[in-house]
């Protein structure tokens, strides 16, 4: 069952009086995926405005609709509630269903990883509710909180941010008792400027994790990790990394092309636990640590993770693998990408005993840094034996001068895709990696 099913529930979360009865079987912002007997809330957007698409909403058949226009103010349609605003309605309904929910609150955030380490816990943890796809900004978390079981006993938010104050406003509504910080990295340098921006960022979780809670942290930076340890004397903080130091932390790594197997230790465990999984990559060893910890965090048996993540099917969701052309092996890695997730990419890519071409578009959002870490991600392709990289966008021209002789650039399309069908052959393994903005799934279909 979920927390918002009918009128009722939805009336005591609002703290609205509403004055009729329904069923409400979904939840949308979006008129184009509305069912019968549905809540649509109507918000304001950058290139829509949803309060526009109210009498569609109706005609489509949403029992209740939450609007924010002054016109809906004194209608005399009993469906239509209306608000001062939509957004801060959501939070007032997120805040209300969470300080009503007993069970635990795990909220995710950091450069990279996120998603993976999301699944990897609602795989791995039973009984549980986690973040709806990508829902995990000031209105995806409240619709994927209110989208969730009210029977769960842990419920699962990935949060992202992109400026200051972010994850503050997520965090605060979620009050959740264990937080975790995947890493630290350059993401998003155009609003947070640098390294500290993003750190500063991230760490504003810490503050609104409940007292007697659980910090989870990466061991990659002492600077990083002595900062948390001194932000709160009434939270547990527990790291991970591939340092001995960490509180978890991984032996006898084996990465192959069909997935990994280590063994992790911690001074908090009375035995290492096995680690047998689908997942691919260096940087699935660390998703895979931090998830350990928030296990440990919540009092589960170590053994049943380690028995769960072998059973579990863990598909590389950003890496999904298929025959391309000429019978060569595509990695679609195209949702997104920054500079630390893309080196990440790299090193998985560097695994494969064939002729690797990594097919890169412009990384965004890195402000003044951007033609220097373009440049640095060439060069590191290049020092991790990358066979070819093509760079499509503008900014990838620098990652080209980083990588040198076998480096391609384009900035035309269709030119781009009539060199890999005419270029590429069964030896060669290519991923492709880019900014969300670019589109690079574009070259998918050649």
């Amino acid at each position: 069952m979920k927390f918002i099913t009918n009128t009722s529930d939805l009336a005591k979360f609002l703290n609205k009086k509403i004055k009729f009865n329904a069923l409400i079987k979904s939840i949308s912002t979006d008129t184009r995926s509305l069912k019968k007997n549905s809540l649509f809330i109507a918000i304001k957007g950058e290139n829509f405005d949803g309060n526009d698409f109210v009498d569609e909403a109706l005609s489509k058949g949403s029992n209740i609709i939450i609007a924010d226009n002054k016109r809906f103010k004194k209608n005399k349609n009993k469906r239509i509630i209306w608000v001062n605003d939509s957004i801060k309605a959501l939070k007032t309904i997120s805040h209300n269903i969470i300080k009503d929910y007993s069970g635990n609150v795990i909220a995710i955030t950091g450069s990279n990883g996120k998603t993976t380490t999301t699944n990897i816990i609602a795989k791995t943890l039973k009984n549980n509710s986690k973040t709806l796809k990508n829902f995990n900004n000031e209105i995806g978390m409240p619709l994927s909180l209110m989208d969730a079981s009210s029977k769960s006993k842990n419920l699962i938010f990935e949060i992202g941010a992109s400026k200051l104050n972010d994850i503050d406003y997520l965090s605060k509504i979620l009050q959740p008792n264990v937080g975790l910080i995947t890493n630290i990295g350059n993401s998003h340098l155009e609003s947070l400027k640098n390294i500290d921006g993003v750190f500063k960022v991230k760490s504003e979780i810490v503050k609104n994790i409940k007292k007697n809670g659980f910090l989870v942290v990466p061991n990659d930076n002492k600077k990083h990790l002595n900062k948390w340890k001194k932000m709160r004397s009434d939270i547990t903080i527990i790291s991970f990394g591939m340092k001995d130091d960490s509180d978890f932390y991984p032996i006898n790594v084996k990465i192959k092309q069909n997935g990994l197997r280590f063994l992790i230790t911690s001074r908090l465990l009375e035995k290492t636990i096995k680690i047998s999984s689908s997942l691919e990559g260096l940087h699935n060893v660390k998703n895979i640590l931090s998830a350990c910890a928030v296990h440990y965090c919540l009092g589960q048996n170590p053994q049943d993770f380690s028995k769960s993540i072998s059973l579990s099917k863990l598909d590389n969701l950003r890496q999904v693998k298929y025959k391309w052309i000429k019978g060569s092996t595509l990695i679609d890695d195209s949702y997104n990408a920054n500079p630390d997730s893309t080196k990440k990419s790299i090193d998985l890519l560097s695994n494969y005993n064939k002729k690797t071409v990594l097919l890169l578009g412009d990384m965004l959002e890195l402000g003044r840094y951007k033609n220097k870490l373009h440049k640095e991600v060439g060069e590191y392709a290049k020092s991790k034996g990358i066979s070819k990289l093509i760079a499509f966008g503008n900014l990838t021209r620098h990652s080209i001068d980083g990588f040198g002789k076998n480096g391609i650039f384009f900035n035309d399309e269709t030119k781009l895709k009539n060199y890999l069908r005419k270029n590429i052959t069964s030896k060669n393994v290519i991923l492709i990696k880019g900014s969300r903005g670019m589109k690079m799934e574009r070259f998918i279909d050649v």
